[in-house]
């Protein structure tokens, strides 16, 4: 059996002194439902509706892909997310956020000894303050979920 989930997403671009886009998708469970574009010191909230397997301890993954930005000034930030009517608020520190750090960049840090993160936030504790939901390079933001939804959220509160 499929339940029916929504899921709003609302991200925004900084201002900044550019007139660049940044653009973005989001994914389900690796299958993209939406890509969008943002505008310097634009917010968007998008909505998305998918089905989920009415299984109990299925994991499932909501992520969201920063796929492109010209300017270095330019960022994606997630500012919420709400599933199914509830706004996650700080669970959304218990996601990850997987930078691809440019080249030569990358190379010339780590020949320096000060290697990047690999991996922003702390999915067990979620002490990473607001790490994870600014995302100033491309790159991926993760957070796993299970169903039934209201039996993650009660662990997760």
């Amino acid at each position: 059996m499929l339940e029916k989930l929504k899921a709003i997403v609302k991200v925004k671009c900084p201002e900044a002194d550019n007139k660049d886009e940044t653009r973005g998708a989001i994914f389900i469970d690796a299958e993209e439902k939406v890509k969008f574009t943002l505008e310097n010191g634009e917010s968007k909230s998008i909505e998305i509706e998918f089905d989920v397997k009415d299984v109990r301890k299925v994991e499932h993954e909501l992520a969201v892909h920063h796929l492109y930005t010209p300017n270095p000034l330019s960022a994606l930030i997630i500012e919420t997310i709400i599933l199914d009517d509830i706004d996650l608020g700080v669970i959304l520190y218990k996601g990850e956020y997987k930078p691809v750090y440019p080249e030569p960049w990358y190379s010339d840090e780590v020949d320096a000894g000060r290697p990047p993160k690999e991996i922003i936030g702390d999915p067990e504790s979620g002490k990473d303050g607001n790490a994870p939901l600014f995302m100033g390079w491309e790159g991926v933001y993760t957070l796993k979920f299970t169903t039934p939804l209201y039996e993650w959220l009660l662990e997760h509160l």
